[in-house]
């Protein structure tokens, strides 16, 4: 038995029908904007209609169903949700363990960062989006990459401009001969839509670009937003949210051969005060439970956005709203990706909040465990010899099982009121900075001196700023 990853059915069949109807109305009549013509050749060559003008390929219905009923072999019933989480690094700030204030990145930030989510063992690791550290904004995709090698981190991809595509691709080169590996090993590139059903022309043609050279570039839905980018109610945002990640599906079919329906979603609503876009409101987590129930009906894989928060601080307001929208997309059978750390919605980096959400990772990881019901582990001979208004304390059934059966926190309290106070009286909050605040004392992570492939590194970056910052 597991808690997580069963059938959860928010949406009736009627309802799943109608949703299916709206998808193929939208591929079929209003398609996908491509702003490459070598993109579009490819689907024309595939038999999907192209107007050119328009730059617009459209998806027929038999086409779409064909499709599905080909790529839409994810077993459901033998699949197992999981829990992963590495720190995602964003542009924004930095939240000082010492001082509390929200500060600038440097170097010293940044490595200390990446070394505690080594450390916690709930993380695995680190990623970072462009480059936090003071670079020219132009060539950030090239120092993204540099910088996360040598910390020993993973690059998102950015690509962002064009004419950066040979030098990202001769410093993958250069990383490949350095660690003995292929290039298509080592080179890892991502583009998103631009809005939803709209594949812009630049990240058509840096796509285009690494293609023609046999490399795969990940291409990542848009982030709908209900009320601005996608309709305002939750049946239209995730309708379009659907015909987005099918039309998505086909095209990487239509590029790299590989018929796979993959299902995700990044939903959520517009907050019509503030035109901010939320990340931890309820509309979230209900798209995710719409988008998985799809997923089964579909038979396609299926991945939320989940355990992310709008809140400044670690407070209250973050762990809400992470566990709000991360809980149930996983107990309706997405796997759930944590970046760890993060707060306002992709601004502020806290390894304060970095351990509190190793410590949510670590509960929400129990949900996809097995539990084993045996006659063995429902004790009844135990229970028979303990009587009404027995106890199950010093007996053999719970000193052999309780390390397996029962989740240990780290942070989280595990005291009565009393011993609480005499201990210190800390909060979730504080017992975490404590432990960031000792980590760093102990942590003295030394920079080897550069090598052969970083001074080659920083070579091809000269060239790119000599080519591109005149």
């Amino acid at each position: 038995m597991r808690p997580a990853g069963h059938p959860y059915g928010p949406l009736s069949d009627v309802e799943i029908s109608r949703i299916h109807a709206g998808m193929l109305r939208i591929l079929s009549e209003m398609g996908m904007e491509i702003g490459c013509r070598s993109l579009l050749e490819r689907f024309a060559e595939a038999g999907y209609p192209v107007d050119f003008g328009a730059n617009r390929v459209r998806f027929p219905v038999e086409a779409v169903e064909c499709f599905i009923t080909e790529a839409g072999v994810y077993d459901w019933s033998t699949a197992i949700p999981g829990v992963t989480a590495a720190a995602g690094v964003y542009h924004g700030r930095y939240h000082d363990p010492v001082t509390g204030h929200l500060v600038p990145w440097d170097e010293g930030r940044l490595g200390t960062y990446f070394a505690l989510a080594r450390h916690l063992p709930d993380i695995g690791g680190a990623s970072m989006l462009g480059c936090r550290l003071s670079v020219p904004p132009a060539l950030e995709p090239l120092y993204e990459r540099t910088v996360c090698w040598k910390h020993g981190v993973r690059e998102a991809g950015s690509i962002q401009r064009t004419a950066l595509c040979p030098f990202i691709l001769e410093l993958c080169h250069i990383r490949a001969g350095s660690l003995g590996l292929p290039v298509e090993e080592v080179f890892r590139g991502s583009v998103y839509l631009t809005g939803p059903l709209r594949f812009g022309r630049h990240e058509a043609e840096q796509t285009v670009y690494f293609l023609e050279r046999g490399l795969e570039v990940t291409i990542g839905g848009s982030m709908p937003t209900m009320g601005a980018t996608a309709p305002v109610t939750a049946a239209g945002s995730v309708t379009l949210n659907l015909a987005e990640r099918i039309a998505l599906s086909i095209t990487r079919w239509a590029l790299y051969g590989r018929k796979e329906l993959s299902l995700g979603s990044a939903i959520a609503g517009m907050d019509m005060r503030t035109t901010i876009r939320p990340y931890g409101r309820p509309e979230t987590a209900i798209a995710n439970m719409m988008t998985a129930q799809l997923a089964r009906f579909y038979g396609a894989s299926f991945g939320g956005q989940a355990g992310l928060t709008d809140a400044k601080l670690p407070s209250t307001e973050a762990g809400a709203q992470k566990a709000m929208t991360a809980l149930p997309t996983l107990l309706c059978g997405g796997s759930v990706w944590i970046d760890a750390g993060l707060l306002s919605t992709d601004e502020v980096c806290s390894p304060v909040q970095m351990v509190l959400d190793a410590e949510l990772v670590s509960a929400l990881k129990r949900f996809t465990r097995e539990l084993e019901i045996t006659a063995e582990s429902i004790g009844i001979d135990t229970v028979l010899a303990a009587g009404p208004g027995g106890q199950y304390l010093d007996v053999d059934h719970t000193a052999s099982r309780f390390r397996d059966e029962l989740w240990e926190p780290a942070i989280w309290s595990r005291t009565m009121l009393g011993q609480w106070m005499n201990s210190g009286g800390l909060t979730d909050v504080e017992r975490a900075r404590e432990t960031v605040l000792r980590f760093m004392e102990s942590e003295r992570e030394e920079r080897p001196e550069p090598d052969d492939a970083e001074r080659e590194w920083a070579a091809v970056i000269r060239r790119a700023a000599a080519d591109m910052l005149q």
